[in-house]
């Protein structure tokens, strides 16, 4: 290694001179850099951030009740898809056709639309990449062939079967369509519930290890997951410390979720006063998929010493 150190020196070295032997009396002598150097110099291009599309389908997420479309709020309803354990909320304008390889719904003429298709029936054909998408990790590639339509091609892995999700739309409604379709494309859920779904609250804690104060700040918020879990609006407003919160809460028992809440994550200590519980749940909604999430209650005592649930986050 020493040998090769030194051969390297006395070579640049006799560069140097002999370029210094070269230049005129006022030229200036300009060193030659190192192609390694300059390889190690040279800044690489930073990667292009991505975001995932699907966050939300195998966790849940929450329910859509409306898009924006075109400037104005369009009322939204869950759909299944006809064959494959996945449904999207899509506006209720767009109506539904079968496909051979999916579902599609649409409007217009031409019609635009937004498809779900089995990934062993259908495979897509692209040219192009569209550089509004190219953030997309789920983006496949696009289709200009059509004169009259435009294709955009997407890919989910889900458990069992890969989805092709597919947009299409004319030239002229692109951009109306396409962002709707890309605020659609995130409300995909799975719709296979497990058949042992159990609602209750199966919450496992060492009670040993909580004081007294935990203890009833627990009894307080597991009063409020009983009443969830019983629909029943009366006790679920006993539990909290105002009718005006137990109104703004009432989507909770009004819903239509089904809720397991299973495991106490924490209770902590805001003030003396105050304490949040955190637990995580299991909720199947109505139209059939899981979620998994989890609430924070919030508990506090008033001034007459009594504890209720001040808020549920």
């Amino acid at each position: 290694m020493k040998r090769g150190r030194s051969f390297i020196i006395i070579l640049f070295t006799a560069l140097v001179l002999s370029a210094c032997g070269s230049s005129g009396p006022n030229d200036v002598a300009q060193p030659s850099a190192s192609p390694s150097l300059q390889a190690e110099t040279t800044p690489e291009p930073s990667p292009i951030p991505q975001t995932s599309l699907f966050g939300e389908v195998q966790s849940g997420g929450s329910i859509i009740q409306a898009y924006t479309f075109n400037g104005q709020l369009t009322d939204a309803v869950f759909r299944r898809h006809t064959s494959l354990p996945y449904g999207v909320y899509v506006p209720k304008f767009m109506d539904q056709r079968e496909l051979a390889e999916g579902v599609e719904w649409g409007y217009g003429e031409p019609r635009n639309s937004f498809a779900i298709m089995d990934g062993n029936l259908f495979r897509p054909d692209f040219q192009t990449a569209d550089p509004d998408l190219a953030a997309y990790k789920e983006y496949l590639g696009s289709d200009r062939s059509d004169p009259a339509m435009e294709y955009d091609y997407f890919s989910f892995q889900g458990e069992s079967n890969e989805l092709i999700i597919r947009f299409a739309y004319s030239s002229d409604e692109k951009n109306n369509a396409q962002k709707l379709f890309l605020s659609m494309i995130t409300s995909i859920r799975e719709t296979h519930a497990s058949e042992d779904f159990k609602a209750g609250v199966f919450l496992t804690y060492d009670e040993s290890m909580l004081d007294e104060t935990q203890k009833t700040v627990l009894q307080c918020a597991l009063a409020s997951m009983d009443a969830i879990i019983a629909k029943d609006a009366k006790a679920f407003s006993k539990s909290l410390e105002s009718q005006e919160l137990a109104e703004a809460l009432s989507f909770l028992i009004d819903e239509g979720k089904s809720y397991r809440f299973e495991k106490l994550d924490s209770i902590s200590e805001l003030d003396e006063n105050k304490y949040n519980v955190s637990v995580f749940y299991k909720a199947l909604s109505k139209e059939g998929f899981l979620f998994h999430s989890g609430y924070m209650f919030t508990v506090r005592k008033n001034k007459a010493g009594e504890w209720n649930v001040a808020n549920i986050d």
